[in-house]
C-alpha cells in the first residue's frame, strides 16, 4: 500500500500539484536535489491506487547521509476525505523502513507557511491534518521558527570594532557551544540539554555544523580586547545559501548588544565573499534574535514549523 518510489515512478512522483497553502516541493527543485543525492528515490515515499497519485512524502539528506535528516514535503491529494490518517501511515511507513536500515533518530518534519499565518484559515486547516499525522507518526513535539533573509538590496551592517574576530580548534568551539547553551532561548537547545545533558548536547551540535557544506575556516571566537571571550559564531551554509547557521554570546555578556557585533561579522563574510542571499532562522519565542536580524536588514520570509521526536514522560 505505501511503498518508496521506483525507477519508473518519477513521472507518478512529480505529479503532485499544489492544493493547499503549505510549500510543496515542486518538479524542478526534486529532479536537481535528486541529481544531487540530497533526494532519493528510496527516502521519496509514495501512496497510489492504480496508477494515480494520492500521497507522496519526500525525505532529505546530505549527498553523504546514510539515512535521511528532515521530511521535507508531505502532500495528500485533495480528494482524499481523511488526510491526517493516510499521511500518519505513509510517514510511519517510512519510518518503518528507515529503521531497518539502521537509522536511530527519526528526522524532522518541516513546513514552510506564510508569515501570519493563523490569519488564514486555509492554513491553519493544512497546518492541523500535518501535524496530526506526523504526531501519530511519532514526531510529538512542535517547534515554530521564523525565516529571515539578507540580501544585498539592504546595507552591510557597520562593525562596532568592541570585538576581535579569530579563529579556533574544535576543542574550544566546543567548549563555547557549552557555555552560550546556559539560559538558552534556543527551544531545540533546551529540550537536547534535558534529554542528553549539556556535554552531550555541546558534542552534538559541534557534530551538526561540522556536517554543514560551508567553509570550516570561516568560524569564529569572539573576544574582548583584554582577551575575555563573548561568544562565537559559525558563518556556514545550508544546502542552498549562505547561512546564519550559529552564533551566541556567553551568559556573563548578555544583555550588552554583542548579538549585533556577532550578526554583523556574519553578514560582512558573507557579503564580502559575494553572496547572493544569506539566510537565518529564530525560534518565534527568541525575541531579542528576531530584533536583531531586523536591525541587521534581515527581512521574514517565512515561518517554519518544525516536527521532531522527543521522549515522553
Amino acid at each position: 500500500m505505501f511503498r518508496p518510489a521506483t525507477s519508473s515512478d518519477l513521472d507518478l512522483l512529480l505529479s503532485a500539484r499544489a492544493s493547499d497553502p503549505v510549500g510543496i516541493i515542486e518538479a524542478e527543485r526534486y529532479r536537481r536535489d535528486l541529481d544531487l543525492n540530497q533526494y532519493r528515490r528510496e527516502w521519496s515515499w509514495i501512496y497510489e491506487v492504480e496508477g494515480l497519485l494520492h500521497a507522496r512524502a519526500l525525505w532529505w539528506g546530505q549527498p553523504t547521509s546514510d539515512h535521511p535528516l528532515t521530511l521535507d514535503c508531505l502532500w495528500v491529494g485533495p480528494s482524499i476525505a481523511d488526510p491526517e490518517t493516510l499521511a500518519g501511515d505513509l510517514i510511519a511507513a517510512g519510518h518503518h523502513a528507515f529503521h531497518a536500515g539502521g537509522m536511530v533518530r527519526l528526522p524532522d518534519f518541516i513546513m514552510d507557511i506564510s508569515p501570519g499565518w493563523r490569519a488564514n484559515p486555509d492554513t491553519v486547516a493544512a497546518v492541523a491534518w500535518r501535524r496530526e499525522a506526523a504526531v501519530t507518526a511519532g514526531l510529538n513535539e512542535s517547534i515554530e521558527r521564523l525565516n529571515f533573509a539578507w540580501t544585498p538590496e539592504s546595507p552591510v551592517p557597520g562593525r562596532k570594532n568592541r570585538l576581535v574576530f579569530g579563529p579556533a580548534d574544535d576543542a574550544e568551539f566546543l567548549d563555547a557551544f557549552r557555555s552560550v547553551a546556559t539560559g538558552s532561548l534556543d527551544v531545540h537547545t533546551l529540550a537536547d540539554i534535558a534529554d542528553m545533558g549539556p556535554e552531550a548536547q555541546a558534542m552534538d551540535d559541534l557534530e551538526f555544523y561540522l556536517s554543514l557544506p560551508g567553509d570550516r575556516a570561516m568560524w569564529r571566537i569572539a573576544t574582548e580586547p583584554n582577551g575575555a571571550r563573548v561568544g562565537f559564531i559559525i558563518p556556514s551554509r545550508s544546502a542552498y545559501d549562505a547561512s546564519v547557521s550559529y552564533l551566541g554570546v556567553a551568559p556573563e555578556h548578555r544583555g550588552r548588544g554583542f548579538v549585533d557585533d556577532l550578526l554583523a561579522e556574519i553578514t560582512i563574510m558573507h557579503s564580502d565573499n559575494g553572496a547572493p542571499r544569506i539566510t537565518g532562522t529564530t525560534d518565534t519565542t527568541n525575541a531579542p534574535m528576531a530584533d536583531a536580524f531586523e536591525r541587521a536588514g534581515y527581512v521574514v520570509t517565512a515561518t517554519r514549523i518544525v516536527m521532531e521526536a522527543r521522549p515522553t514522560a
